[in-house]
């Protein structure tokens, strides 16, 4: 009887060092955890001629682009006096900033909003944005959408009204209302997504906190978009992704002086991805430095 009992647990001490051992080979550290899906790519960049008599600013407007952004693509580019006939890149490429989540992420630093139906990154979309001027800053941080109106009333702010004594206190729906036709409100008091009178507003720290959108823009938002969507707003210069076998970097101006080396921070987003090909340091280093804000490829698998 004891030397059955000693064969058994022998043989059951020896399966259970087989399963141990079985395991250990399958689950590897990069098995084990899985890595999250890259920032979705969105978009594709255009060309466009520049005809008589048209600004970069005009430009913007016609090409549904931020002033701001067509610019620093542009950057040997007169804004105000471009070439006729010259052939130039339109920005319509962007890297998502960060982990896909739904709903919308506003990025501060490139002036983009970005929408997503779910966080695969499928059917997404992103836009320009105005946002608040310096003294007048766009708040960050985690909100939601609490109020759709269609054909906002403009109540005049105490502020901008001592700012500004010649306004009214209201300004009713129509083309002199600031708001355009669509004001999607905030959980952030007194702060929301809107239309706008002023297009050439679009893509510049220009307005008083709130966040400007072309008409064509927040139309498609809002019929998009419910009480109760999440909203995160951030503020991220330096982006990276992948595409097929490419490693891509987005790097915009740092405009509000936070990271004074924005070559380790392109080092950190592109860490952050697991990469494991090739990365080219030095086209790291030039993408970091012109500040562009189009994707490029710095790397490949």
């Amino acid at each position: 009887m004891t030397r059955m009992m000693h064969a058994r647990f022998f043989q059951t001490s020896l399966c259970l060092f087989t399963c141990c051992l079985l395991l250990l080979e399958s689950a590897s550290p990069t098995q084990a955890l899985l890595e999250p899906d890259p920032p979705p790519v969105l978009g594709r960049n255009a060309i466009t001629e520049i005809k008589p008599n048209t600004t970069l600013m005009e430009l913007a407007v016609q090409t549904g682009v931020g002033f701001q952004a067509l610019q620093n693509a542009n950057p040997d580019v007169d804004p105000w006096a471009p070439p006729v006939g010259a052939r130039i890149p339109v920005p319509k490429q962007a890297l998502f900033p960060g982990q896909p989540i739904a709903g919308l992420t506003i990025n501060l630093a490139e002036l983009r909003l970005y929408y997503l139906p779910d966080s695969t990154g499928s059917g997404g979309f992103f836009c320009p944005l105005g946002i608040g001027r310096q003294g007048w800053e766009t708040p960050e941080g985690t909100f939601q959408v609490v109020i759709k109106k269609e054909k906002p009333i403009w109540r005049v702010p105490p502020a901008i009204k001592a700012e500004h004594p010649e306004l009214p206190d209201f300004i009713p729906a129509g083309p002199h209302n600031p708001l355009g036709n669509y004001w999607l409100g905030l959980s952030a008091p007194g702060y929301g997504l809107h239309g706008t009178n002023r297009p050439q507003g679009v893509g510049r720290r220009v307005s008083h906190g709130c966040i400007r959108l072309y008409d064509q823009d927040i139309q498609a938002l809002y019929e998009k978009v419910i009480p109760g969507t999440k909203v995160r707003i951030i503020y991220h210069p330096a982006k990276a992704s992948l595409q097929d076998n490419w490693l891509l970097l987005e790097v915009h101006p740092d405009y509000l002086g936070r990271y004074p080396d924005l070559f380790q921070e392109a080092l950190t987003q592109i860490g952050q991805l697991g990469w494991d090909g090739d990365i080219d340091y030095g086209r790291v280093l030039e993408v970091t430095n012109a500040q562009r804000g189009v994707p490029v490829a710095v790397g490949k698998r």
